[in-house]
């Protein structure tokens, strides 16, 4: 329902969410799906988080692509819907708990180990465009979750942090525009939903213009220990809801 509580509510949740995602390139939905689930049903939180994420990566498109000129983007893109498919798929004939638990586990087992000094070789940019697409867009249509295997595989490049900012951006703009496109064809956007994402542009301008504040003040090593910190909690968050889902606590 469109009301000025509703706006003023989804502003601040988005502001806040904006300013993490602003600063570490992903993290929204983890931070704003529960708090909007209190405001609106599950369905039409999907749908609003997705048109945030996209007005989200478009500015952040728009700003930074001269950061990421001459990467495999289209390569990306390809793979991003193979891997959206082939979640969709897994989705169909395998319970999703067990893979948020696998997902959660090996997020948690990789992050370690990049701490660790342990070096995982990506040889390249393709490559690396590639796995980002694939193991990305499987989690996002097999779960929802967007983000951490890119963040992983980012971060096993050793990828400054302006162009991690941008790469992770565009894979999810990618993957929402497919989620959206899905929703479309399902018949699952209200246009009262997409009202009210629009009205929260504001908060979502103001959260990504005080990430980039937080982001340009602080060194590559510190940008590179935050990751590893929402990572690491991003991969017992997803632990905690495969588990829980299985045992219905």
């Amino acid at each position: 329902m469109i009301t000025a509580g509703n706006i003023i509510a989804l502003s601040i949740i988005i502001f806040i969410a904006s300013v993490v995602r602003g600063f570490t390139g992903f993290g929204l939905a983890l931070v704003a799906v529960p708090l909007l689930q209190f405001i609106m049903p599950v369905t039409d939180t999907a749908v609003f988080i997705a048109i945030i994420n996209l007005t989200f990566s478009l500015l952040y498109y728009r700003r930074s692509r001269t950061v990421i000129k001459g990467q495999p983007l289209g390569r990306m893109a390809l793979w991003t819907g193979i891997g959206v498919a082939a979640g969709t798929m897994v989705l169909k004939f395998v319970n999703p708990a067990y893979i948020q638990l696998v997902w959660g586990l090996l997020i948690i087992f990789i992050v370690i180990a990049l701490a660790g000094g342990v070096s995982f070789s990506i040889r390249s940019d393709a490559s690396a465009m590639t796995m980002s697409g694939l193991f990305g867009g499987l989690l996002a249509g097999a779960t929802g979750i967007t983000g951490p295997p890119v963040a992983v595989i980012l971060s096993a490049r050793k990828t400054p942090k302006e162009k991690f900012n941008a790469i992770i951006s565009v894979f999810i703009l990618f993957a929402v525009s497919y989620a959206l496109v899905f929703y479309l064809i399902s018949g699952l956007i209200a246009w009262e939903t997409a009202l009210l994402a629009l009205c929260s542009v504001p908060a979502l301008l103001a959260g990504l213009r005080t990430g980039d504040v937080l982001v340009a003040r602080i060194s590559q090593k510190t940008f590179t220990s935050v990751i590893y910190i929402v990572l690491l909690i991003m991969g017992i968050i997803t632990l905690f809801k495969g588990a829980k889902t299985l045992t219905g606590f």
